[in-house]
């Protein structure tokens, strides 16, 4: 800031209850000694804490974080405050403060550093800004800048610039309301909500150019705190100038307490309400938590329930226990210690409660849990709901109960915001909020895991709607024209459909009446294309027929002519049937899609990429597809052996498995890792199978026997990728440290080690010829050769980390998959974009070429596959079945089959070839032709004759 802060006093030093001349039990405490912070023994009579007032109110925080207010309780962080205090009082303008969830990253902030900083500046005007980014940071900022609990006040006006979103507003805030005699701590918490459920990516993007820009600006009077779940800091990779300017000097890890810390933490808010703890009580607690992430928040609550149970219960002599002054070790083990307390006291609450009242636990629960897709997989997060998300006056007490019980927090604002409920109509809704007392709740109350496993699709899609409606709601407001835009459409509204008329929702807390009307207008309009379209179909045919009768009239058509006609005809027909699929005509579509492959095939010219897409369609979407049994975990890579009889999938359980394509059974599980399979990969003679991991190694296999031959050992973070070199002799591999190595796959030895990448390398892949390799990492793709061991291109272009990258067949093109939601093609030899393909509403986690190099597929987080013409960059057709985060896909060498692995545990084989595809059409529907009763056409009754079963 302008001014060196005056150091701050330690807190233990001020707070602590000492007296080092009577003996009594022994806290190690932290004291400020000059600018130094060093551990002192402090002996603390039990006389001394006990003839203090005693004061019954709990004095330790629950699940909730810690507040300003919450200062005087707030103990064992004061090495850590006091490194973000130096840190805010040093030139850097931006701290990034890291921790595990549940490590306190929030509470050293709020109840530690910024009373540090009042304390210090309280001669002069200081402000402290905090807030969450939730879905829209710049709403979220508008918000804290219009708060009426802050000692700061703005108007409407005034906070209405942060609401321009732009990559500006920050510096434009700031600019416009800050005096130049005021100093400004802005402090962003849960920054891990812009990459989790940050809505518009845009507006995302600009919120961190923003913070980019004021930690750049050298103004010393502004400085900016981001706190972060540790997991998350991957996400870091998509923004390079945060990442840059967020080094190792400014990033301060919130670790696990040491055993002083603990005891301060423990001992120190009872001693000052009065109470101390049962000799040997605290170090029981201490070996219990030491060393366990994220159990703070366990702690906290498991102390909170101690407090008030000796607060409840009658000793022997008709007073409550509290008044005994000590805290037992008896009602410490009845609650079942840190580990089990939490289970227990909600396990309680839950089984206490009726059906129907349990069946309204579950909705509101689930209400308040999000899955996002991250570059590291998918993760469970918390979900702030509005209040007005439950509805119903039973749903509502029990909602009262758990927040009554410090398991849920509401948060009410006196700001309201205007939405649109279906046309020309709006409404004030109130915007207060629920949401769980804190993220360690979802990993500690095992039923609530359960239901989070069993609801998994509808959890995703249900936020993922609540989202889109209301951004559907304020398009409706501000430019009705534009709403339609905003309407669902395609695959997205058959699922929610599906789920709908199955009430799957209800599991989840059932659908708004908002969330309806924006369904049941995407359905109306939906109905209205497909009308169109039926009537375009129509005049497509009427249009063919008159234009093959005129030509025909006109010159008679040649035999190549009238051949070409002829194919033309069967892709309108293709067309065609397109259009019946959509209007929901299945079979009249199969039946069309038939008549244009059968015309295809007896013209022996080759189907288009259109008809093959059809005929997918078509007989795919009758769900006869070949799943392999379900597997016991996610599935993260999925690659066919050279002659396509075997796939190997890697797991989440920190597995391979091997199965037989023909027969989809398992032939072999290879146990070696400790940690995730994240990449498996054929050698190209197929003897060999190399494996990547999460427990930093790469594992080669005989692939036949199905045991371990070589463990290569180098990378010092997680493996992501390992592939191949076309003549199989060198192996590479991408790691989370950054680098990619190459490997004599022979021996084991490494040969070179590629750097320069910033970021997790997320995927690497051989060119064909083996003299280039492809890998992505962070925003970029990097270009290698692979003989001098240098870099040749660095491909730009994508706004979030590439996740997948592929070579062509003939070696001239490079797709690649992002986390930005798109797929890109470049040109090799001139490093140039050709085609962005778009579609997706999820990450790009995967993509595959097929041999012939004219189609490619590509898997997403939005559970969904594409496949996509390489020429015209155009969709040929999506492929559902799987019912979460599609994370791999690979065509087999034959390219008639396409396997995809997702974390629904499933993996897929698709039948992708034009003749399989056209036997098992007629397959389908030889039985319907071959009915006398049935309507058929003496054409059509021999269509499939000489194809499949009938031949």
């Amino acid at each position: 800031m302008n001014q060196p802060i005056p150091e701050p006093q330690s807190q233990a030093q001020s707070n602590l209850i000492q007296d080092t001349n009577v003996r009594g039990d022994l806290i190690f405490a932290p004291v400020q000694i000059g600018t130094k912070i060093e551990t002192q023994i402090v002996q603390i009579s039990v006389a001394k804490v006990t003839q203090q007032p005693l004061i019954k109110t709990s004095p330790y925080q629950g699940l909730k974080k810690f507040n300003f207010q919450d200062r005087e309780r707030f103990f064992g962080r004061d090495k850590l405050i006091a490194r973000l205090f130096e840190a805010v009082n040093s030139s850097s303008n931006l701290s990034l403060v890291l921790g595990a969830s549940g490590s306190g990253k929030s509470s050293v902030v709020r109840a530690g550093l910024i009373p540090e900083l009042k304390k210090s500046l309280e001669s002069q005007i200081f402000y402290n800004f905090i807030f969450t980014p939730n879905q829209d940071p710049f709403d979220s900022l508008y918000r804290c800048l219009l708060s009426e609990e802050k000692d700061y006040s703005f108007n409407k006006s005034e906070a209405e610039i942060a609401l321009k979103a732009q990559a500006d507003t920050l510096t434009e805030v700031i600019g416009t309301l800050k005096k130049n005699e005021e100093r400004w701590l802005i402090f962003i918490d849960q920054v891990e909500e812009l990459f989790a459920i940050c809505q518009d990516s845009e507006k995302c993007k600009n919120f961190i150019e923003g913070i980019v820009r004021v930690a750049k600006s050298g103004d010393s009077s502004i400085k900016i705190i981001l706190a972060m779940r540790a997991d998350f800091v991957e996400q870091l990779s998509s923004y390079p100038d945060l990442g840059g300017i967020a080094n190792q000097n400014n990033i301060h890890l919130v670790t696990e307490m040491y055993p002083d810390e603990l005891r301060q933490a423990i001992e120190q808010p009872a001693a000052r309400h009065g109470v101390v703890f049962e000799e040997g009580l605290v170090e029981q607690i201490i070996k219990e938590v030491e060393g366990q992430k994220g159990f703070l928040p366990l702690l906290q609550y498991t102390l909170n329930l101690l407090w008030e149970s000796e607060c409840k219960i009658i000793g022997a002599d008709s007073r409550p226990i509290i008044e005994s002054r000590t805290l037992n070790k008896a009602s410490y083990t009845n609650l079942e210690g840190v580990r089990g307390a939490l289970q227990k006291h909600i396990d309680k609450i839950y089984t206490g409660f009726s059906e129907d009242e349990q069946t309204a636990t579950k909705q509101i629960f689930l209400k308040l849990v999000n899955i996002v897709e991250t570059d590291s997989g998918s993760k469970i997060v918390s979900r702030r709901a509005y209040r007005d998300e439950f509805v119903g006056e039973s749903v509502n007490k029990i909602l009262d109960r758990f927040i009554d019980e410090k398991l849920l927090v509401s948060s009410s604002d006196s700001l309201t915001e205007k939405v649109a409920i279906g046309k020309n109509s709006d409404r004030l809704q109130p915007s207060g909020t629920i949401e769980i007392a804190h993220e360690i709740l979802l990993s500690s109350w095992e039923i609530l895991k359960k239901w989070i496993e069993q609801e998994q699709e509808a959890i995703i899609l249900k936020n993922w709607l609540a989202s889109e409606t209301r951004r559907w709601q304020k398009i409706c407001l501000e430019n009705e024209s534009k709403a339609n835009d905003e309407l669902l459409k395609g695959s997205r509204l058959v699922q929610v459909e599906e789920l709908r008329s199955k009430n799957t929702f209800e599991n989840v807390g059932g659908l708004r009446p908002e969330e309806n009307k924006f369904i049941d207008a995407s359905v109306e309009q939906r109905d209205r294309q497909k009308n169109q379209q039926e009537r375009l179909r129509k005049r497509i045919i009427l249009g063919l027929s008159a234009g093959l009768v005129g030509a025909l009239s006109l010159s008679g058509f040649a035999g190549w002519q009238w051949r070409q006609a002829e194919i033309t005809k069967s892709d309108i027909m293709a067309r065609s049937a397109d259009i019946l699929f959509s209007q929901g005509k299945e079979l009249d579509a199969l039946m069309e899609s038939l008549r244009a492959g059968v015309l295809r095939q007896r013209l022996k010219a080759e189907p288009s990429i259109e008809l093959v897409g059809s005929l997918q369609q078509s007989v795919l979407e009758g769900r006869e597809r070949n799943r392999l049994e379900k597997d016991s975990s996610w599935a993260r890579s999925v690659n066919f052996s050279p002659d396509g009889k075997t796939l190997a999938s890697g797991s989440g359980d920190n597995t391979i498995k091997l199965w037989d394509v023909t027969t989809g059974q398992e032939i072999s599980t290879l146990k070696g890792h400790s940690n995730p399979v994240s990449s498996v990969n054929f050698s190209p003679d197929g003897k060999t199978l190399a494996s990547g991991s999460g427990d930093n190694t790469i594992k080669l296999w005989d692939a036949s026997l199905g045991k371990e031959i070589h463990t290569f050992k180098g990378h010092s973070s997680s493996v992501s990728s390992v592939n191949f070199s076309p003549d199989g002799k060198t192996l590479a591999s991408g790691s989370g440290d950054n680098t990619i190595k190459l490997w004599d796959a022979s021996i084991g030895k490494e040969i070179h080690t590629f750097k320069g990448h910033s970021s997790s390398v997320s995927s690497v892949n051989f060119s064909p010829d083996g003299k280039t390799l492809a890998s992505g990492s962070g925003r970029t793709i990097k270009l290698w050769d692979v003989t001098k061991g240098r870099k040749i291109r660095i491909l730009k272009g994508h706004s979030r980390a590439v996740w997948s990258v592929s070579f062509s067949p003939d070696g001239k093109t490079l797709a690649s998959g992002s986390y930005d939601n798109t797929i890109k093609l470049w040109d090799i030899s001139t490093g140039k974009e050709i085609h962005t393909l778009q579609g997706y509403s999820g990450p790009v986690k995967s993509v595959s070429f097929n041999p012939d190099g004219k189609t490619l597929a590509s898997g997403s987080g939005d559970n969904t596959i594409k496949l996509w013409d390489v020429t015209t960059g155009k969709e040929i057709r999506t492929l559902q079945g799987h019912s979460s985060s599609v994370n791999s896909v690979s065509f087999s060498p034959d390219g008639k089959t396409l396997a995809s692995g997702s974390e629904d545990k499933t993996v897929i084989l698709w039948n992708v070839n034009f003749d399989d595809l056209l036997v098992r059409g007629c397959d389908k529907v030889r039985a319907y032709l071959h009915n006398p009763s049935a309507n058929v056409s003496d054409s059509d009754r021999h269509l499939c004759d000489g194809i499949g079963k009938g031949k």
